[in-house]
């Protein structure tokens, strides 16, 4: 399944795609790829681990408008469910930690960031342009994804994780 024109390259494109256009679709793929990688504090992460918890996960960089712009939105879907079986990982395309961090701080993320400086995580996941998120069910497998930029704290998406957290009503319980 091609995601974006062109296969991955160095020169990946970041989509500006208007924040209403970007519609969760489901996940037509094969199986889940693998994705291991270091954290900012060299701490690996295994997503095969988190097995038993809902995994967002959105490829990003600090050059790419639009994925700084929906950074927010994907920090407040992480508080919303805060105290539930929900993980909210970025994968952050090529970029050094240095960057990272600094962009971190100066936008206050808190979000946990995976490093893929080889660009394999990316790759891997035929990440074919920035942002693009993935929805991964309790049994690790992906349900949807999302190519651009959109607001992962609207009532669609809410509604959407809770029913993958397997509840039906108020997300915050």
């Amino acid at each position: 399944m091609t995601l974006a024109r062109g296969a991955v390259s160095a020169a990946l494109a970041c989509v500006a795609v208007p924040v209403a256009a970007s519609v969760i679709k489901p996940w037509t793929g094969k199986e889940t790829p693998p994705l291991m990688r270091p954290d900012l504090s060299g701490k690996v992460v295994d997503l095969k681990e988190l097995r038993g918890k809902v995994v967002v996960l959105n490829f990003w960089a600090t050059w790419c408008e639009p994925c700084m712009a929906e950074m927010p939105s994907l920090e407040r879907l992480r508080s919303r469910f805060q105290g539930r079986p929900l993980e909210v990982l970025t994968v952050n395309y090529g970029e050094g930690t240095p960057r990272i961090r600094d962009y971190l701080a100066k936008q206050k993320i808190s979000l946990p960031v995976l490093l893929d400086p080889d660009k394999e995580a990316a790759t891997a996941w035929r990440a074919g342009g920035l942002p693009i998120t993935f929805l991964i069910d309790a049994r690790g497998r992906v349900r949807h994804y999302a190519f651009g930029e959109r607001d992962w704290s609207d009532e669609e998406t809410v509604k959407l994780v809770e029913n993958m957290l397997g509840g039906g009503g108020d997300a915050r319980r």
